[in-house]
């Protein structure tokens, strides 16, 4: 492709041929709503490990307190993920330094990991 196509390209403005109904839009905004309030309060790095295999990974979870943090990442954005308390355990929390790339600030509760920080 040339310049003169590359600009040609992206000249025109896209049409949307969706139309949502009023079913969908509320229930987008129902959505918004619940991501809003379960990302608010301040940012912590949760480590886990997995029950049956002892993986270890790391997720981001927002609370008041670090134990807020955690039983706010157990029940879920919907509040019904009882799979995740029998299958994960949180073996650590973390402040979280950077919240842009979920990393690991001073230890708050929990054992320090041999992988920390990551």
């Amino acid at each position: 492709m040339t310049n003169t196509q590359l600009a040609c390209w992206g000249s025109k403005p896209c049409k949307s041929t969706a139309v949502l109904d009023k079913d969908q839009v509320n229930a987008n905004r129902k959505a918004r709503a619940q991501w809003v309030a379960y990302t608010t309060g301040n940012a912590y790095v949760l480590y886990l490990v997995n029950r049956t295999s002892s993986h270890a990974f790391r997720v981001q979870a927002y609370g008041s307190t670090p134990v807020d943090a955690v039983k706010r990442w157990y029940r879920g954005l919907d509040g019904n993920d009882k799979w995740k308390r029998q299958c994960v355990r949180v073996v650590a929390v973390h402040a979280c330094a950077n919240k842009q790339h979920v990393q690991a600030g001073d230890l708050l509760i929990g054992t320090q990991q041999p992988s920390y920080p990551y």
